[in-house]
């Protein structure tokens, strides 16, 4: 037997969209509305073996209603942020989420570090490593965490007790810009400094970008020599320093605390003048202090203590150009915290930083 089926329909579709909203968190609604009204008419032909033609058919009404409430995602705000750190874009109500160093800043003069914490291999957080102390200049004390200046004792000076500066923080990063003029209405050197800091592989480093805006009208600094970044560690505590000798094979370690001036040590055979680390002997906690190996002009490392703020503040000293400093000077620098887990003795003996210090 044969079979040849025919059919047909007709149908009709009706549909209405609105956007509704928000109806939480700030987000619209989408809602679709569909209506399809129809009759079908479905018919077959089949033709029998006695060559009798039948027709089956069938009318069908239909009707459907259908709506779909679709949510549109309106808070979407991109970070620009990546494991090692913020970007250009990172939500400047943000922290620097998955970093193991907390620093907080003055709010009068932001470039004085008022607290610095590191949370250690152990999953420990430490005491507040930022030393100071010494007779107030307006809200500074005369010694911090923080300062840049030449000679000891001598002005002007670039970043000092009394100075004004604003802070700004985005997400990894704190910008810091000094105010025309101190608290007392003395013009300042124009200097901006920001700090970096990261997650991930990096979480137990911070960077420090200075630039001092030499050669200014107002902006003349006359020494011959500039500690660019001052970090005074509680010299009780970190009561040694270490640093590589020329070949990155070895190291020399020191005494801050024996240091009542300068104990100056020139790059050449005995330093490198890439980094040196201040330590605690005790529970074998360091800072390294690492200069950014693009940075080529000529340094020495000072090393020494103060009483007033009892504390360690070893220190690059950079050494004036022929002529003076008569244009503007940026340093970098990079802070990595480590413990005797993340640093192991054999590694520091043999002038091998640990992962994840430096670019």
């Amino acid at each position: 037997m044969g079979v040849g089926p025919c059919g047909g329909w007709a149908r009709s579709r009706l549909q209405y969209s609105s956007l509704t909203g928000p109806s939480y968190s700030d987000t619209p609604d989408l809602t679709e509305r569909a209506i399809a009204l129809g009759p079908w008419l479905r018919f077959t032909l089949v033709r029998g073996c006695d060559r009798r033609v039948d027709l089956f058919g069938a009318l069908d009404l239909e009707y459907s209603r259908q709506s779909i409430t679709t949510k549109v995602d309106a808070s979407f705000t991109p970070t620009g942020a990546s494991a090692d750190g913020g970007a250009a874009g990172t939500d400047c109500g943000s922290t620097a989420v998955g970093s193991r160093i907390l620093v907080e800043f003055d709010t009068a003069d932001a470039e004085r570090v008022t607290n610095l914490q590191w949370t250690d291999s152990a999953a420990t957080l430490t005491p507040n490593l930022a030393a100071a102390g010494g007779t107030l200049q307006c809200s500074d004390p005369l010694e911090f965490f923080g300062q840049a200046y030449g000679a000891e004792g001598m002005l002007p000076a670039p970043v000092i007790a009394g100075d004004l500066a604003t802070l700004v923080r985005c997400g990894f990063d704190a910008t810091i810009t000094s105010a025309p003029t101190d608290c007392g209405g003395t013009a300042q050197f124009p200097v901006t400094t920001e700090y970096h800091s990261y997650a991930g592989a990096r979480a137990n480093e911070l960077r420090v970008t200075r630039t001092f805006g030499f050669g200014a009208t107002a902006a003349v600094f006359p020494q011959t020599i500039l500690r660019p970044y001052v970090p005074r560690l509680p010299v009780a505590k970190f009561s040694a320093i270490i640093y590589p000798n020329q070949a990155g094979t070895a190291v020399t370690v020191g005494s801050p605390g024996g240091c009542a001036t300068d104990c100056l040590v020139p790059t050449g055979t005995t330093w490198s003048g890439r980094w040196y680390a201040d330590v605690d002997p005790t529970s074998g906690q360091a800072m390294i202090v690492l200069r950014d190996p693009a940075l080529t002009s000529a340094v020495s490392l000072a090393i020494n203590n103060d009483g007033l703020s009892a504390s360690n503040l070893s220190s690059f000293l950079l050494l004036a150009p022929g002529g003076g400093w008569l244009e503007p000077v940026t340093e970098i620098e990079y802070l990595c915290f480590a413990d005797l887990t993340s640093w192991p003795q054999a590694a520091r003996t043999a002038a091998t930083l640990p992962a994840g210090c430096g670019p």
